[in-house]
């Protein structure tokens, strides 16, 4: 197992309340002590997906999550390029079926912006569906040079928003 999904695994029992650990909220990150758990210079972005309800899809075969730098850290006009078509950074992935009552899944990033970040649910045709994480509601979740230094966790929410 990484040593950021065992971290990140830390960090999501403390979120829960289990080991007298402090609490992590919906959108914090942790850059030190137990909750943290990416390699400092990378970022990782979390998300406690139910798989059950995507596996009971018909034709599901597999889901990823994926990231994908869509902005720069600083609002326009930024000083940084952004590349016409930006890499899709790959992260954890389960197959179905799968009766799992939750799963935490992480993607790491390695630069400073703004980033979506989406579960890609495959279907046994080939087709291909998105479901869009956020942070505290907002879609376009904001990773920042210091994070990246630090090697922060951030959790994301799960639900299912508009992807932009």
């Amino acid at each position: 197992m990484k040593r950021w999904i065992a971290a990140a695994l830390g960090a999501w029992l403390a979120g829960m309340g289990c080991d007298g650990l402090d609490p992590v909220e919906e959108g914090d990150t942790a850059t030190s002590g137990p909750e943290s758990g990416a390699t400092p210079g990378t970022v990782v972005l979390l998300v406690d997906v139910d798989p059950e309800p995507l596996c009971n899809t018909v034709g599901v075969v597999e889901v990823q999550l994926v990231a994908t730098r869509t902005g720069c850290e600083s609002a326009p006009p930024a000083p940084c390029t952004l590349p016409a078509d930006p890499p899709i950074l790959e992260g954890d992935r389960f197959t179905c079926p799968n009766t799992d009552p939750s799963r935490l899944m992480g993607v790491e990033v390695d630069a400073a912006g703004r980033y979506t970040v989406q579960s890609v649910i495959e279907f046994t045709d080939g087709q291909t569906d998105l479901r869009c994480h956020a942070q505290g509601g907002d879609p376009e979740v904001l990773v920042t040079a210091a994070e990246v230094d630090a090697g922060a966790v951030q959790t994301l929410d799960d639900g299912d928003v508009p992807c932009p």
